[in-house]
């Protein structure tokens, strides 16, 4: 709770209790329970409001909105032809529409380029592993 570990909490209340009299401990708790009560107050209004202004602005529409958005883009990319490739650190990308790299290659030669150059770079991960 606030960045305290009970080591260091301990050790607060260890010196407040030496430079604090006795008598006036409860008065304190009863000082900082009422400062602690008042601020919790204030953060769940806070959170009340924050709710009100989401319902006012249509935030639960705009995030279906945007959800519907992501998932229309992903069903394009899954229309079009993916190609894996491996860079020199091992990682996986997946790319579209490779051919229109290189266009001067067919499907087959396409793919066997690919495949020789991702075995390329599995083999050079290997080496610096």
């Amino acid at each position: 709770m606030f960045g305290f570990s009970l080591a260091e909490l301990l050790i607060v209340c260890l010196v407040a209790l030496i430079f604090i009299k006795p008598q006036d401990l409860p008065e304190i708790a009863h000082f900082v329970g009422k400062i602690f009560f008042r601020g919790k107050r204030m953060f769940d209004d806070l959170k009340k409001q924050f709710k009100e202004v989401e319902k006012d602005i249509g935030f639960e529409e705009i995030k279906h909105e945007l959800h519907r958005g992501i998932a229309e883009e992903k069903a394009k990319l899954t229309e079009y032809e993916t190609t894996v490739i491996v860079d020199i650190h091992g990682n996986e990308h997946v790319v579209q529409n490779i051919h229109e790299i290189r266009s001067d290659l067919t499907k087959e030669e396409m793919a066997e380029e690919v495949k020789k150059l991702n075995e390329e770079n599995l083999a050079r991960k290997g080496q610096n592993s």
